[in-house]
C-alpha cells in the first residue's frame, strides 16, 4: 500500500516539475522575444517571473543587464553584468557591455582594459553581434579618444585589421561667402548661441527632469562658440560646436548634457538641422538616453520628418504620451 502511494506521489511531483519546467521555458521564450523587439521594460517584468523559479541562467542575466542599460539604470546593469560573468566568464557580450558602462561612467582606463582583455583572450568567443558592437566602440574611441587608445596596441591592431568605414554622406553645406545670404546664416547662428546662453544663465543651478540632473554651468569649463562683435562674424556651425564640446576635458556624460543644451538653443531659434547634428553626436555616446531620443524626435517633427520622429520615439524605453500626441497631431494636420 505504501509503495503504491509513493508511486502516486512521485508521479504528482514529476508532473509538477514538468509543469514548472514548461512554464520556465515559455517565460524565457517570451523574454527573448521581448528583448529582441526592444521591449525592455516588459522583458524585465518577465525576468522577475523567471527569478521566482530560481532558475536564472547567464543568458537571462545578460538580457537583464542589457535591459537595465537600455532603460538608463546603469547601476543595476553593472550588477547583472557581474552576475553574468560570474556564471559565464566567456560571455563576450556582457564584457563588452561592461566596457561601455566604464566609458559612460567616465572610467576610460577601465573600459580600454576590458576591451583589451576581449581582443587578447576572447576573440574565439566573438559572435557577429559582438564583433559589430566591439568595432562600434573602437570606432568611437578612435574618433574621440585616439591618443588614449594608442596606448593599447592590440586594440589599435584589431581596429585597423577589421574596421571598414561606412559609405559617407555629407549633407550640403552652404558656401561661406561674404554675400548677404551668408550673413543671414551667420546672424541666425549668432542669435542661436546668444539665446542658448540666456537659457543657460536663466536655469543656472537648477535641476532638470530625470537623469539630467546637472546644468552645464556645474561642469568643468566647456569651450563656448565664439561670438565676434566685429562686422565679420564667425559662423558657429554645428561642426564647430561639436569640436569644442568633444575637445573639452569633461566626462562623456557632461558632453552629452552640453550637446543637448546647445541643441536646445538652436531648436528654440528654429535651426533644426544643426540641432539634429548635435543630438546625433550625443547619441553616438549613448544611443539609449531617453532625453536625447525624445528631443531628437521633436526635432525631426519640427523638420517635417514624421517617420523619423516616430522611429526615435519608438526607441524610447518608456512611452512618452506628449510626444506621441505631437506626432499624431502632425500626421493629422
Amino acid at each position: 500500500m505504501g509503495s503504491f502511494k509513493n508511486k502516486i506521489n512521485n508521479k504528482k511531483k514529476k508532473k509538477m516539475e514538468n509543469k514548472a519546467l514548461n512554464e520556465l521555458i515559455d517565460l524565457k521564450k517570451t523574454m527573448k522575444a521581448q528583448f529582441e523587439a526592444g521591449e525592455y521594460v516588459e522583458a524585465m517584468d518577465t525576468m522577475a517571473k523567471i527569478a521566482e523559479h530560481k532558475k536564472m541562467d547567464p543568458e537571462v542575466m545578460f538580457m537583464g543587464a542589457t535591459c537595465y542599460f537600455m532603460t538608463g539604470d546603469h547601476e543595476r546593469a553593472a550588477k547583472w553584468v557581474n552576475n553574468t560573468l560570474a556564471y559565464d566568464p566567456n560571455n563576450v557580450g556582457a564584457r563588452i557591455l561592461l566596457a561601455r558602462l566604464c566609458f559612460i561612467e567616465d572610467k576610460p582606463d577601465n573600459g580600454f582594459a576590458v576591451l583589451s582583455f576581449v581582443v587578447d583572450n576572447q576573440q574565439t568567443y566573438l559572435k557577429d553581434k559582438d564583433k559589430e558592437k566591439l568595432l562600434e566602440m573602437l570606432e568611437y574611441c578612435h574618433n574621440n579618444m585616439k591618443d588614449a587608445m594608442q596606448e593599447y596596441n592590440s586594440l589599435v591592431e584589431y581596429f585597423n585589421a577589421n574596421y571598414v568605414a561606412p559609405a559617407s554622406f555629407t549633407a550640403p553645406v552652404a558656401a561661406q561667402t561674404e554675400d548677404s545670404s551668408d550673413n543671414v546664416g551667420q546672424s541666425k547662428a549668432k542669435a542661436a548661441v546668444d539665446r542658448l546662453k540666456a537659457l543657460l544663465n536663466k536655469s543656472k543651478g537648477n535641476k532638470t527632469e530625470g537623469n539630467q540632473v546637472e546644468q552645464i554651468s556645474t561642469a568643468k569649463p566647456v569651450a563656448q562658440p565664439a561670438v565676434d562683435n566685429s562686422d565679420k562674424t564667425i559662423r558657429e556651425s554645428s561642426t564647430d560646436i561639436i569640436a569644442k564640446v568633444m575637445g573639452s576635458e569633461i566626462s562623456l556624460r557632461e558632453k552629452i548634457r552640453s550637446l543637448n543644451n546647445f541643441a536646445g538653443g538652436l531648436y528654440v531659434n528654429e535651426d533644426y538641422e544643426d540641432a539634429f547634428a548635435l543630438l546625433k553626436k550625443a547619441l553616438e555616446i549613448d544611443a539609449h538616453d531617453p532625453f536625447l531620443l525624445k528631443n531628437m524626435a521633436f526635432t525631426c517633427l519640427a523638420m517635417g520628418d514624421k517617420e523619423k520622429a516616430l522611429k526615435y520615439a519608438s526607441a524610447m524605453s518608456m512611452v512618452e504620451f506628449g510626444l506621441l500626441r505631437a506626432i499624431q497631431e502632425k500626421c493629422h494636420g
